[in-house]
């Protein structure tokens, strides 16, 4: 049983343990902060550049509307392998 000091330094017994829990090690083939970082810079650039592409599409700045759609798919394409990639490497990690 452990004790605890009290103001006047008397020791009272403490029914609660004093230790720490482990911190969870994150894991991964590649370090998984810089996959996380280089995943929400994709995710983040490929969301701005799809709301632009829309917002010009909607105002017909942009008059093809094959080239809009081409674009924006192939920004969520990128976007979600990247979100993958970073799921994998962290699931998968020794």
């Amino acid at each position: 049983m452990m004790t605890v000091d009290t103001p006047d330094n008397t020791p009272k017994p403490s029914l609660t343990p004093n230790f720490e829990l482990p911190k969870r090690k994150s894991k991964g083939f590649i370090n998984p902060h810089i996959v996380k970082s280089i995943s929400f810079t994709i995710i983040s650039i490929s969301l701005l550049i799809c709301t632009v592409l829309s917002i010009l599409a909607i105002w017909d700045f942009i008059v093809q509307d094959d080239l809009v759609w081409r674009s924006f798919s192939t920004l969520l394409v990128v976007a979600l392998a990247s979100w993958t990639f970073a799921v994998v490497n962290e699931r998968f990690g020794d």
